[in-house]
C-alpha cells in the first residue's frame, strides 16, 4: 500500500449483516472449499522472510508446490507478475490479486506478503471442486512503485476481455486484526455479497476506508470499469505499521489471518455460485 497521509473512516455494516443473515440466497455452508490448516498458512507466511529479490521465485515455488503451473508476465526489468490459473467453464473470470513487492523497511510481511501468500491457499481451497468461473490468482510486481504490475495486467486486456471479468478481489495487509473492507473503493454489490457470506459464517466484518492512506491495485481495474473489492485489516491503530520497521511477522495475528482466509475462500466460492455480474 502506497502510504502518504492517513485518515480512516469507520463504517458500520451491522444493518447489512443483519439483512444478509435472513436472505434467501444460497447459504455459505452449502458451498464447498478445502481450507488449508493454520500451520500451512503460517508456513506460507514464513516463506516470505527472504530478501526482496527472492520474493518472486518464492511465490512461484509456493504455487508450484500447490499444483499450479504459473505464467510470468513481464513488468519491468526482471520483475514479473506471477499468474496462477484455475480453469472453469464460465468465460467470465474472477481475478484475485495481491502484490509481492515491499519497501525497504521492516519485513514486508503485512504489506503485502500476507495477501500474496494467501493466494496460494485460496487456490488450494477452490481447486478440488469443478468451478463455473475461471479463477486467476495474480501476484503483482511493482505495486509500491506506482501500481505498475496491476496497470500492466489491465493494459494488455482488450475491451471484450475487460468486459468479461466478473470481479477483481484485492488482498492487502491482512492479519493485523479482524477483516475490513475499503468501502469507498469497492463495488457495492460485492460488498453485499461478502457481507452475506460473513453473516452466514459468523465472521466479524467492518468497513475502514483508507483513501488518504494510499492507493492499491484495484485502481487500474476500477478505471477499466471492472467490479472491485479490497479486503484488508488496517485500522487507525495499525496503519503506522506500514512502510516501517514494525511491518514484521510478529504483527500478524494468526487467528485473525486464518479467519480472513476462511471468509475470502467462501466468498470466492459464493461468487462462483451466483450468476449475476455486479455493475462496475
Amino acid at each position: 500500500m502506497l502510504t502518504r497521509y492517513h485518515k480512516t473512516v469507520f463504517l458500520r455494516l451491522a444493518a447489512l449483516l443483519a439483512l444478509a443473515s435472513v436472505t434467501s440466497a444460497q447459504a455459505a455452508d452449502k458451498l464447498t472449499v478445502t481450507l488449508a490448516a493454520e500451520p500451512i498458512l503460517q508456513s506460507r507466511l514464513n516463506a516470505g522472510l527472504v530478501p526482496y529479490k527472492e520474493r518472486q521465485q518464492t511465490i512461484v515455488n509456493l504455487f508450484t508446490e500447490a499444483g499450479c503451473k504459473v505464467d510470468l508476465q513481464p513488468v519491468m526489468g526482471k520483475a514479473n507478475n506471477v499468474i496462477c490459473t484455475l480453469p472453469g467453464t464460465n468465460p467470465e473470470p474472477i481475478l484475485v490479486g495481491a502484490h509481492l513487492d515491499f519497501v525497504d523497511k521492516g519485513q514486508g510481511i503485512i504489506d503485502d506478503w500476507s495477501g500474496t501468500s494467501m493466494l496460494v491457499s485460496l487456490y488450494q481451497a477452490l481447486k478440488n471442486v469443478p468451478r463455473k468461473h475461471t479463477f486467476i490468482f495474480i501476484a503483482f510486481a511493482k505495486e509500491e512503485d506506482g501500481l505498475v504490475g496491476s496497470t500492466k495486467y489491465v493494459t494488455v486486456l482488450d475491451r471484450p476481455q475487460r468486459s468479461a471479468v466478473r470481479a477483481f478481489v484485492n488482498l492487502e495487509c491482512l492479519g493485523t486484526g479482524p477483516t475490513k473492507l475499503w468501502i469507498h473503493r469497492s463495488t457495492p454489490e460485492l460488498i453485499d455479497d461478502i457481507a452475506y457470506v460473513a453473516a452466514q459464517l459468523k465472521i466479524p466484518l467492518s468497513g475502514v476506508d483508507v483513501d488518504r492512506v494510499g492507493d492499491d491495485d484495484t485502481h487500474p481495474f476500477k478505471d477499466a470499469r471492472i467490479p472491485v473489492i479490497t479486503i484488508h485489516s488496517i485500522t487507525q491503530e495499525t496503519w503506522p505499521y506500514l512502510h516501517s520497521k514494525r511491518d514484521r511477522m510478529d504483527a500478524i495475528q494468526l487467528q485473525n489471518y486464518s479467519e480472513s482466509y476462511r471468509l475470502v475462500a467462501f466468498f470466492l466460492a459464493y461468487l462462483d455460485s451466483i450468476a449475476v455480474k455486479p455493475s462496475a
